[in-house]
Protein backbone atom coordinates (compact mmCIF):
# COMPACT_ATOMS: atom_id res chain seq x y z
CA UNK A 1 0.00 0.00 0.00
CA UNK A 2 1.25 3.48 -0.86
CA UNK A 3 2.12 5.71 2.09
CA UNK A 4 1.48 9.42 1.62
CA UNK A 5 3.14 12.03 3.80
CA UNK A 6 0.44 14.64 4.22
CA UNK A 7 -0.11 18.03 5.80
CA UNK A 8 -3.61 19.46 5.89
CA UNK A 9 -4.19 22.10 3.23
CA UNK A 10 -0.92 21.38 1.41
CA UNK A 11 -0.38 20.05 -2.11
CA UNK A 12 -0.81 16.55 -0.69
CA UNK A 13 -4.55 17.30 -0.92
CA UNK A 14 -4.13 16.63 -4.65
CA UNK A 15 -2.87 13.12 -3.97
CA UNK A 16 -5.65 12.23 -1.53
CA UNK A 17 -8.17 13.58 -4.04
CA UNK A 18 -6.61 11.35 -6.72
CA UNK A 19 -6.67 8.28 -4.44
CA UNK A 20 -10.32 8.90 -3.64
CA UNK A 21 -11.30 9.36 -7.29
CA UNK A 22 -9.56 6.08 -8.14
CA UNK A 23 -11.00 4.27 -5.12
CA UNK A 24 -7.52 3.26 -3.98
CA UNK A 25 -6.44 2.18 -0.53
CA UNK A 26 -3.64 4.28 0.92
CA UNK A 27 -1.86 4.98 4.18
CA UNK A 28 -1.53 8.50 5.56
CA UNK A 29 1.33 9.78 7.66
CA UNK A 30 0.04 13.17 8.72
CA UNK A 31 2.75 15.65 9.61
CA UNK A 32 2.54 18.34 12.21
CA UNK A 33 4.33 21.49 11.15
CA UNK A 34 7.47 22.09 13.17
CA UNK A 35 7.64 18.54 14.51
CA UNK A 36 10.43 16.30 13.13
CA UNK A 37 9.42 13.10 11.35
CA UNK A 38 12.28 10.74 10.56
CA UNK A 39 10.38 8.71 7.97
CA UNK A 40 9.39 11.87 6.11
CA UNK A 41 12.97 13.19 6.18
CA UNK A 42 14.15 9.97 4.57
CA UNK A 43 11.40 10.02 1.93
CA UNK A 44 11.71 13.70 0.99
CA UNK A 45 15.30 14.87 0.79
CA UNK A 46 14.11 18.43 0.13
CA UNK A 47 11.65 18.28 3.05
CA UNK A 48 8.77 19.07 0.70
CA UNK A 49 5.20 17.81 0.92
CA UNK A 50 3.79 15.68 -0.64
CA UNK A 51 6.00 12.63 -0.67
CA UNK A 52 5.04 9.01 -1.19
CA UNK A 53 6.59 5.64 -0.45
CA UNK A 54 5.56 2.74 -2.64
CA UNK A 55 7.68 -0.26 -1.73
CA UNK A 56 11.27 0.72 -2.47
CA UNK A 57 10.20 3.79 -4.43
CA UNK A 58 10.06 7.23 -2.86
CA UNK A 59 8.80 10.20 -4.84
CA UNK A 60 8.07 13.88 -4.33
CA UNK A 61 6.43 16.65 -6.41
CA UNK A 62 2.66 16.43 -6.63
CA UNK A 63 2.38 16.35 -10.44
CA UNK A 64 5.07 13.68 -10.72
CA UNK A 65 3.30 11.62 -8.04
CA UNK A 66 0.02 11.92 -9.93
CA UNK A 67 1.63 10.76 -13.16
CA UNK A 68 3.29 7.84 -11.39
CA UNK A 69 0.10 6.69 -9.68
CA UNK A 70 -1.95 6.92 -12.86
CA UNK A 71 0.63 5.03 -14.88
CA UNK A 72 0.99 2.24 -12.31
CA UNK A 73 -2.45 2.03 -10.71
CA UNK A 74 -4.84 4.18 -12.75
CA UNK A 75 -6.05 1.51 -15.13
CA UNK A 76 -6.46 4.10 -17.86
CA UNK A 77 -8.66 6.34 -15.74
CA UNK A 78 -8.43 10.11 -15.21
CA UNK A 79 -6.20 10.67 -18.23
CA UNK A 80 -6.56 10.22 -21.99
CA UNK A 81 -4.67 7.54 -23.84
CA UNK A 82 -1.10 8.52 -24.73
CA UNK A 83 -1.83 8.08 -28.43
CA UNK A 84 -5.04 10.13 -28.37
CA UNK A 85 -5.39 13.66 -29.71
CA UNK A 86 -6.30 14.89 -26.21
CA UNK A 87 -3.08 13.76 -24.55
CA UNK A 88 -1.02 16.82 -25.50
CA UNK A 89 -3.63 19.17 -24.05
CA UNK A 90 -3.88 16.98 -20.98
CA UNK A 91 -0.15 17.43 -20.36
CA UNK A 92 -0.49 21.18 -20.84
CA UNK A 93 -3.30 21.52 -18.30
CA UNK A 94 -1.71 19.03 -15.90
CA UNK A 95 1.34 21.28 -15.64
CA UNK A 96 -0.51 24.60 -15.97
CA UNK A 97 -1.95 24.32 -12.47
CA UNK A 98 1.45 23.91 -10.84
CA UNK A 99 3.22 26.51 -12.97
CA UNK A 100 1.42 29.39 -14.69
CA UNK A 101 -1.69 29.35 -12.50
CA UNK A 102 -0.06 28.94 -9.11
CA UNK A 103 2.89 31.33 -9.53
CA UNK A 104 1.02 34.58 -8.74
CA UNK A 105 -0.85 32.87 -5.90
CA UNK A 106 2.45 31.94 -4.27
CA UNK A 107 3.54 35.60 -4.47
CA UNK A 108 0.37 36.65 -2.71
CA UNK A 109 0.55 33.92 -0.07
CA UNK A 110 4.19 34.63 0.77
CA UNK A 111 3.43 38.29 1.34
CA UNK A 112 0.15 37.89 3.22
CA UNK A 113 0.56 34.75 5.30
CA UNK A 114 4.27 33.99 5.69
CA UNK A 115 5.81 37.43 6.19
CA UNK A 116 5.29 39.78 9.08
CA UNK A 117 3.32 42.88 8.23
CA UNK A 118 6.38 45.11 8.24
CA UNK A 119 8.18 42.81 5.77
CA UNK A 120 5.37 42.42 3.28
CA UNK A 121 5.81 43.69 -0.27
CA UNK A 122 2.56 45.36 -1.27
CA UNK A 123 3.76 45.67 -4.85
CA UNK A 124 4.18 41.88 -5.05
CA UNK A 125 0.67 41.37 -3.64
CA UNK A 126 -0.91 43.80 -6.10
CA UNK A 127 1.12 42.42 -9.00
CA UNK A 128 0.17 38.85 -8.07
CA UNK A 129 -3.53 39.71 -7.95
CA UNK A 130 -3.40 41.44 -11.34
CA UNK A 131 -1.44 38.59 -12.88
CA UNK A 132 -3.82 35.95 -11.54
CA UNK A 133 -6.86 37.85 -12.80
CA UNK A 134 -5.35 38.06 -16.29
CA UNK A 135 -4.62 34.35 -16.31
CA UNK A 136 -8.11 33.27 -15.30
CA UNK A 137 -9.68 35.81 -17.67
CA UNK A 138 -7.78 34.01 -20.42
CA UNK A 139 -8.89 30.64 -19.04
CA UNK A 140 -12.54 31.64 -18.75
CA UNK A 141 -13.47 31.23 -22.46
CA UNK A 142 -12.02 27.70 -22.43
CA UNK A 143 -14.55 26.77 -19.74
CA UNK A 144 -17.48 28.57 -21.33
CA UNK A 145 -18.32 25.59 -23.55
CA UNK A 146 -17.18 22.67 -21.41
CA UNK A 147 -17.40 21.39 -17.85
CA UNK A 148 -13.75 20.39 -17.46
CA UNK A 149 -10.39 21.26 -18.95
CA UNK A 150 -10.55 18.39 -21.43
CA UNK A 151 -14.21 18.87 -22.27
CA UNK A 152 -16.90 16.70 -20.69
CA UNK A 153 -14.44 14.28 -19.07
CA UNK A 154 -13.01 14.94 -15.59
CA UNK A 155 -9.27 14.20 -15.45
CA UNK A 156 -6.25 14.48 -13.18
CA UNK A 157 -5.57 17.86 -14.78
CA UNK A 158 -8.69 19.11 -13.02
CA UNK A 159 -7.33 17.82 -9.72
CA UNK A 160 -4.09 19.78 -10.12
CA UNK A 161 -5.88 22.97 -11.13
CA UNK A 162 -8.70 22.48 -8.63
CA UNK A 163 -6.28 22.57 -5.72
CA UNK A 164 -4.69 25.76 -7.07
CA UNK A 165 -8.10 27.38 -7.48
CA UNK A 166 -8.90 26.39 -3.91
CA UNK A 167 -5.96 28.51 -2.77
CA UNK A 168 -7.22 31.37 -4.93
CA UNK A 169 -10.70 31.03 -3.48
CA UNK A 170 -9.33 31.19 0.06
CA UNK A 171 -7.66 34.46 -0.96
CA UNK A 172 -11.07 35.68 -2.20
CA UNK A 173 -9.85 35.89 -5.80
CA UNK A 174 -12.77 33.89 -7.24
CA UNK A 175 -15.46 36.51 -6.83
CA UNK A 176 -17.76 35.84 -9.82
CA UNK A 177 -16.74 39.17 -11.33
CA UNK A 178 -17.23 39.80 -15.02
CA UNK A 179 -14.91 37.77 -17.20
CA UNK A 180 -14.25 34.94 -14.73
CA UNK A 181 -17.74 33.54 -14.19
CA UNK A 182 -16.99 30.29 -16.00
CA UNK A 183 -13.86 29.68 -13.94
CA UNK A 184 -15.88 30.22 -10.76
CA UNK A 185 -18.57 27.80 -11.96
CA UNK A 186 -15.86 25.29 -12.84
CA UNK A 187 -14.41 25.49 -9.34
CA UNK A 188 -17.86 24.96 -7.82
CA UNK A 189 -18.26 21.80 -9.91
CA UNK A 190 -14.94 20.52 -8.59
CA UNK A 191 -15.87 21.43 -5.01
CA UNK A 192 -19.04 19.38 -5.31
CA UNK A 193 -17.15 16.15 -6.01
CA UNK A 194 -17.22 13.67 -3.16
CA UNK A 195 -13.51 12.87 -3.54
CA UNK A 196 -12.62 16.56 -3.25
CA UNK A 197 -14.67 16.94 -0.09
CA UNK A 198 -12.94 13.93 1.44
CA UNK A 199 -9.50 15.25 0.50
CA UNK A 200 -9.96 18.67 2.09
CA UNK A 201 -11.48 17.19 5.25
CA UNK A 202 -8.40 15.17 6.20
Amino acid sequence: MIKLFHAKGSRSVRIIWLFEELGMDYQLDTLERGKPNKAFSEASIFAKIPAIQDGDITLTESVAIIQYILQKYGGGGLQPSVDSDDYAMYLQWLNFGESTLIQPIVEILVNTMFRSEENRHQYSIDSGIQSFKKIIQSLDPVLSQQNYLLGSQFSAADIVNGYTLRLANRLQLLDDSEGIENVCDYFRRLEAREAYQKAISI
